[in-house]
């Protein structure tokens, strides 16, 4: 089932734990880059609200930083 079809709750929790999958994959700046790519790859129009927390922006930008020096670490 797609995120898009969950409920609320549900659609919440599923954006965010997704949100961190791509996060941790260091392909990602920052939470801007992976609510752009929830809206347009996975069509949720509503990602903006979905992850609407400064916790969860900080907790995303930490998550990309680490993930790309973790990559930098081991491409060196």
């Amino acid at each position: 089932m797609a995120i898009r079809d969950l409920m609320n709750g549900e659609r919440q929790q599923a954006a965010f734990a997704e949100a961190q999958k791509l996060a941790d994959s260091g392909a990602y700046h920052d939470y801007t880059d992976i609510e752009y790519v929830l809206r347009f790859d996975y069509g949720l129009t509503d990602v903006s609200s979905l992850l609407d927390s400064r916790l969860m922006h900080r907790d995303l930008n930490r998550r990309c930083a680490d993930a790309r020096e973790r990559l930098e670490v081991v491409s060196v």
